[in-house]
């Protein structure tokens, strides 16, 4: 454990405060949650999402069913490390164009050729669904099968070293690299135009099969306004549960003299809502900085003719919700991924007054994230966000 911390047990867990930190936060008075895995825990939900998508799209365009388990945590947790990944759908395309990049030169052959075949038309399920229409050579039994895929995945995780903050494009730079004539250039750019990502719901193959998964055919027509097509089972977001106790807000509310706390998230406020009910309630309502609103920044940027990437760890949601927080002498973001600590060290590039609190009990692969924080020099580390209240009051009786 590095010796710039000191630690306080936490009923069997180590709550972490970085020592040059503590006078900082002795003056916490406004804190922004990031939602998933610090608000509501989605351990069971967004992951397997993932899995699930990843999977069904392998089997779309190859034919070959790859186990869901191969997508393991380990591996998801390997490209959100990077900081660029704090978008599922990053996330799915990353996995996906890697293990399609890597097939036998004469899988990716056939693969263009159906691909070219299909055609191209808007609706994402049309192009999938006509892909399977086209006649072809299969593949030969010992071409694909789960010893190929295994070791696909091994080079996956070797290849998610060289990912960055800059999320879908440290991939295709990275794999449009390793293109050793024009038409592995084509075949690359072929799928990029097929799956049409990035892209939304609706427009993406790729975003739209995770979405559907991920909601279900309950919610998702009721988010978006459409019908499942891809998927007609029940969501992983059902998994989920709130982790944010109402007696935590309670106390925070306490210390900092008001409910002076807010949300910056990736998630779409229905879906929020969906889990955390009420409780979205003791949040500062012009605070609540959801995908939502990230979507219409984005697009009212894109009308005026300026590219803008939102995403964590650009501080645009953070800053917009510290907005609705002043006055405050220092803010405190808390979040359960390297893309949320990075989005501090931006934002401090600009406003000081930003520190970070990273939570690991919520995460799939606890000691490794725990780590990351650790050697990253997080100002606080904590199991989760419930621990926050008794921390910040115990540092500020520790200044007295």
């Amino acid at each position: 454990m590095p010796e710039e911390y000191k630690v306080l047990k936490l009923n069997g867990k180590d709550a972490y405060i970085k020592t040059d930190s503590l006078s900082r936060l002795g003056k916490v008075n406004a804190v922004i949650f990031d939602c998933d895995g610090v608000l509501i825990d989605i351990r069971d939900s967004y992951n397997r999402a993932i899995s699930k998508t990843v999977s069904y799209l392998l089997k779309a365009l190859t034919g070959y069913a790859v186990p869901e388990q191969l997508i393991s945590n380990e591996v998801i947790f390997m490209f959100r490390r990077s900081g660029g990944f704090n978008n599922d759908w990053d996330t799915v395309y990353g996995i996906l164009m890697f293990i399609l990049w890597g097939l036998p030169e004469k899988g990716r052959f056939e693969l263009k050729r159906r691909t070219e075949k299909a055609g191209w038309r808007p609706d994402p399920f049309w192009r999938l669904s006509q892909l399977s229409k086209v006649a072809g050579k299969e593949f030969e039994a010992n071409d694909l099968d789960e010893v190929f895929f295994k070791v696909l995945i091994d080079r996956l995780k070797e290849f998610t070293e060289f990912l960055d903050t800059s999320g879908v494009n440290s991939v295709d730079k990275k794999l449009m690299g390793l293109a050793s004539a024009s038409e592995g250039l084509d075949f690359y750019g072929l799928l990029k135009r097929f799956i049409y990502y990035p892209g939304e719901v609706g427009e993406s193959i790729i975003s739209t099969a995770f979405e559907e998964f991920f909601c279900g055919s309950k919610l998702f027509p009721e988010t978006y306004d459409v019908e499942t097509r891809f998927y007609k089972g029940v969501g992983t977001i059902e998994n989920e549960q709130a982790i944010i106790r109402s007696e935590t807000l309670d106390h925070l509310a306490i210390i900092l003299g008001k409910a002076n706390f807010g949300i910056a998230s990736g998630r779409k406020l229905n879906l929020a809502r969906y889990i955390l009910g009420n409780l979205l309630e003791r949040f500062d309502p012009n605070a609540l900085v959801f995908l939502d609103y990230l979507e219409k920044a984005q697009y009212e940027y894109s009308i005026e003719g300026l590219r803008a990437n939102l995403w964590k760890p650009n501080p645009f949601s953070l800053f917009k919700s510290a907005e609705a927080l002043n006055p405050f002498d220092f803010a405190l973001y808390v979040g359960d991924s390297m893309a949320d600590a990075m989005t501090v060290t931006e934002a401090r590039k600009t406003e000081q007054r930003f520190l970070f609190a990273g939570v690991y009990d919520y995460s799939n692969l606890e000691a490794l994230l725990l780590s990351d924080f650790l050697k990253y020099g997080c100002d606080l580390i904590l199991p989760s966000a419930n621990e926050l209240p008794f921390v910040l009051e115990t540092i500020r009786r520790s200044m007295r």
